[in-house]
C-alpha cells in the first residue's frame, strides 16, 4: 500500500494528507468531516468593562465629593493632606485604566472548526489568524484529492 502524501505539516501537531486530518494525537478521515472552516473565537470582555465601569462610578464619586469626609480622616503624605474623595477620584481612576487595559489586552483567537458525525469541534486554535488559513487551505486541497479520488470510476474501453 502506497503511504498518503502530506500536503501540510506544520512540522509539530498539525498533518494533513490526501485521507487524513491529524491533530496531535487524534486523527480525523477527511471522509467523515462533512464541514470545515475558519472560525473567529470572539474573547470575554466582560470582566475588564466591569472593573472599568466600577473603577468610573468611585471616581465620579470622588470628583462629586459624594463620599462623606466622616468616613475617613484625610491622609497626609509629605506635608500635603488628601481627603477620602480624592483618593477616591484617583484610585477610581487607576481602577477604570486598569479595566480598559484589561478589555485592550484580550484578543481575538481562530479555530479551524470541523464537522463531524460525533458534532463541531474546534480542531486547531491560535491566535495567529495566516496559520489557521494555511490549516483550512490544505484541507480544501485535500478535499479536492479526496473528492477525485472517489468520484472517478475506472471505465474499460468498448471492445471492437
Amino acid at each position: 500500500m502506497i503511504p498518503d502524501k502530506v500536503l501540510y505539516t506544520d512540522g509539530h501537531d498539525v498533518v494533513i494528507t490526501e485521507s487524513t486530518f491529524q491533530v496531535k494525537n487524534k486523527s480525523y478521515h477527511l471522509n467523515g468531516i462533512t464541514k470545515h472552516g475558519l472560525q473567529t473565537l470572539h474573547p470575554d470582555r466582560a470582566p475588564g468593562i466591569i472593573v472599568f465601569v466600577l473603577g468610573a462610578i468611585i471616581s465620579v464619586c470622588g470628583i462629586l465629593k459624594l463620599i462623606p469626609a466622616t468616613w475617613m480622616e484625610s491622609v497626609h503624605v509629605n506635608g500635603t493632606y488628601f481627603s477620602i474623595n480624592t483618593i477616591a477620584m484617583w484610585t477610581g481612576l487607576a481602577i477604570a485604566l486598569t479595566g480598559i487595559l484589561i478589555t485592550s489586552l484580550v484578543k481575538e483567537k481562530y479555530a479551524v472548526r470541523i464537522a463531524t458525525a460525533e458534532g463541531e469541534k474546534n480542531a486547531v486554535i491560535s491566535d495567529k489568524k495566516e496559520y489557521i488559513r494555511q490549516i483550512v487551505n490544505a484541507l480544501n486541497e485535500a478535499y479536492g484529492f479526496v473528492r477525485v479520488n472517489m468520484g472517478s470510476t475506472y471505465v474499460a474501453p468498448a471492445m471492437k
